[in-house]
């Protein structure tokens, strides 16, 4: 199934695509014109658009350059009422994989051009999801995502690592924001550059200190800091607690040009790729005037949401698997934990989410001594819920 947006400001058009599109089982999202296609596109990624050439507001060929450069992995066919050749050409040259001519049957549309579209993206996700796990193996950075919620999220990985676009991750503290953000690097085309993790609280600071150090790029000094991430990934943790006199900072680091231009005569672009990670809804804080709107959209590219453990039941067995190896020295093997025990982990509300986990983990195995995790092992809060 292919997630495919319309866009078109003949409604007879969009209604007869979407019939057929949807006949076949794919999901679809209608726009009428380009400007509200770039909207979408900024709030979703999309298997497939199906962009016409001449619409108001923002016209086809433009919308394809934009998804061709903010949303890469996005495959776009263009429709024409008149196929002139200038705009076939120039379609096709920059990056469409086909086009149709209006008027067109819609099943012939589906067949031709559609179907080997969806067998295409088949047996890329096929492929994408081996690489995926080898990669992540590869890197040190592995999601456990048993739960459909997680597994929904851990497919779209590859696609978001091959996108520039920004991504704001929310969700609760110890949820493994972090590890998503390294992962989206790690599998991404950016995965040979630099990775750079800063604290929202401690931006101010940065932006006010002054290195002496020089580490070999155009600007040094308070902005080194984002200088390093050339070429790579910054991500931002914690990002609502950024100081209001750090957010003018840092849009201002994010929108001039001259910051993102590095050492030497071709001036080329730095290329940093933003990653936001907030324990919040940013908008809250936006409409409380605590967070500048304009740094909001300039962040919130793409979104993504990692759900508490509560709501993830089904890893909890696995990222106790996987942690237990993680915590043991190299070479031991980690021991067993008691069917009572189990009972204890599997009942407690891990409010504090994988990072709870993990400490309780931690206390259980310096308590048990290399032996079978009991009951006695877990902290008093678990021992209570077990009863």
């Amino acid at each position: 199934m292919l997630d495919v947006l319309v866009a078109d400001d003949d409604a007879n058009v969009r209604d007869s695509v979407e019939v057929a599109l949807q006949s076949r089982g794919h999901h679809v999202t209608l726009a009428s014109d380009g400007a509200e296609a770039a909207d979408l596109l900024r709030e979703h990624v999309f298997d497939l658009a199906i962009c016409d050439v001449r619409m108001p507001k923002l016209d086809g060929l433009t919308l394809m350059r934009r998804i061709r450069r903010e949303a890469p992995g996005t495959a776009v066919v263009i429709m024409t009422t008149f196929a002139r050749i200038s705009d076939v050409v120039g379609s096709l040259r920059d990056g469409a994989v086909d086009y149709v001519t209006k008027p067109f049957d819609p099943d012939e549309f589906m067949k031709r051009v559609v179907e080997p579209i969806a067998e295409r993206r088949a047996f890329a996700a096929r492929f994408e999801a081996a690489r995926a796990e080898f990669g992540a193996r590869r890197a040190g950075v592995a999601i456990v995502a048993k739960s459909p919620r997680m597994a929904s999220l851990a497919a779209r990985i590859p696609m978001l690592g091959s996108s520039d676009a920004s991504v704001l991750i929310t969700g609760e503290a110890g949820t493994g924001k972090e590890l998503v953000a390294r992962t989206i690097h790690a599998l991404g085309s950016r995965r040979e550059g630099p990775l750079v993790v800063v604290h929202g609280a401690e931006l101010l600071a940065l932006m006010e200190a002054t290195l002496s150090q020089d580490i070999s790029i155009e600007r040094s000094g308070r902005d080194a800091w984002f200088h390093a991430a050339s070429e790579g990934t910054l991500v931002i943790d914690d990002i609502e607690r950024v100081a209001p006199r750090a957010q003018a900072q840092l849009l201002r680091l994010l929108d001039d040009p001259r910051a993102r231009a590095r050492r030497g005569p071709s001036c080329q672009p730095l290329g940093i790729r933003v990653i936001s990670l907030s324990r919040g809804d940013l908008t809250t804080a936006v409409e409380a005037g605590e967070f500048r709107d304009s740094l909001y959209y300039r962040l919130d590219g793409i979104q993504v949401e990692v759900p508490p453990l509560r709501d993830r039941q089904a890893d909890v067995f696995p990222l106790v698997t996987e942690l237990l190896h993680e915590l043991v020295p190299t070479g031991t093997t980690a021991p067993g934990i008691s069917p009572k025990a189990w009972q204890a982990i599997e009942a407690h509300e891990f409010s504090g989410n994988v990072r709870e986990l993990r400490w309780v983990l931690e206390q259980a195995l310096a308590a048990s001594n290399g032996a079978e995790i009991g009951p006695s092992h877990l902290p008093r809060a678990l021992r209570r819920a077990e009863g």
